[in-house]
């Protein structure tokens, strides 16, 4: 990573922006989806939802891999681990999956089954804390460059290339293939090696690619296959999707090697930019800093321009409408999480 990526404040420039592009990805995930898995899947609308859908996949796995370039270049006692990190996780998850709960109302043990189990994108804070739990664990692993190539090299045999090759061999395969696979799948299951299949190798490859230096041959291949896996994505959700005359979502899922094709290319694009403008790069550090506010609460603001507004994925063309409504929804988001992080009790535990 060349100089002209570290900023005036010694903080990584392109951190920043992968930050706010993920953010921007993920509302164009959340817009696009709305009626995803609801409109007939040989309808026009369908199509054009499957591709803005499946080029946003990457949004995620990015959040995780900055978190682990971050925490595990560091030293961090556990007690500030849990004191500091773990405990805005966690108040963050009950207050915004509280006030998530009581709009959308039901009967009090509904409200409660909600606020405890959080709404659909909670999720994320949820898989964050347990992989703050783990960078004790994790960080002497990775320390070592060789041991650290080797957890990614069995994360992406055990995570990624299997489940994904099961999958392919189903949906593509002949009955003969299909068995065999269904055989594969048993035999893996009994292996059990669920330490290399979570979202800790996202983390630990953030941390690791953040370190290493790519040359141009190699930063070529990286995107030549993120543009098959961008194209794959969407193709396969297509095919799938059709062939079974409803949605397959499993070639969004993070899991897939055509997603992960797709996030090591947007992450090595950042990665070797040149960010020379300083008023573009303090400006997207101004941004950066309310991307978990924004991430919090922009499906808030996707419902109620849905509910209120009548604003949605279907209201127009949909070619036109997912853009426009995830920039609306973008600036929206961000407007609402600067104005609570100007409020100190909330900044530091809500957002």
């Amino acid at each position: 990573m060349g100089q002209e990526s570290q900023g005036l404040t010694g903080r990584t420039v392109y951190f920043d922006y992968l930050r706010v592009i993920a953010s921007l990805a993920v509302m164009v995930l959340h817009v696009s989806s709305q009626y995803w898995s609801s409109i007939d899947v040989n309808r026009f609308a369908w199509q054009v939802f499957n591709c803005y859908d499946g080029i946003v996949r990457w949004g995620v796995p990015i959040f995780v891999m900055i978190s682990g370039a971050l925490f595990l270049s560091r030293e961090i006692p556990i007690k500030r681990i849990y004191s500091k990190y773990v405990l805005r996780m966690a108040s963050s998850f009950f207050v915004w999956s509280t006030i998530y709960a009581l709009v959308v109302g039901g009967s009090p043990t509904e409200i409660l089954a909600a606020i405890v189990s959080g709404h659909y994108h909670m999720w994320f804070i949820l898989m964050i804390i347990g992989l703050y739990v783990t960078i004790p664990v994790v960080k002497p692993m990775v320390e070592n460059d060789e041991r650290c190539r080797y957890f990614l090299l069995l994360s992406l045999v055990f995570a990624f290339v299997l489940p994904w090759s099961m999958t392919l061999m189903d949906d593509l395969g002949s009955p003969l293939v299909v068995a065999l696979s269904r055989a594969m799948r048993s035999g893996f299951n009994d292996m059990n090696v669920r330490v290399f299949t979570g979202f800790v190798g996202f983390f630990v490859l953030g941390y690791y690619l953040n370190r290493v230096e790519l040359d141009k041959r190699q930063r070529a291949a990286i995107y030549v296959l993120g543009l098959i896996g961008f194209v794959f994505t969407v193709v396969m959700t297509s095919v799938v999707s059709l062939r079974a005359q409803k949605c397959d979502g499993y070639y969004y899922g993070n899991f897939t090697v055509n997603v992960l094709c797709e996030v090591l290319a947007v992450f090595t694009w950042f990665k070797y930019r040149s960010y020379n403008n300083d008023r573009a790069n303090r400006f997207v550090l101004k941004l950066s800093r309310y991307c978990f506010g924004a991430y919090l609460v922009h499906p808030l603001i996707i419902r109620q321009l849905r509910m209120n507004l009548g604003i949605h994925a279907l209201m127009f063309n949909p070619i036109a409408s997912v853009p426009c409504i995830s920039l609306l929804v973008f600036v929206i988001s961000f407007g609402i999480a600067a104005l609570l992080n100007r409020v100190p009790v909330v900044r530091d535990y809500m957002v």
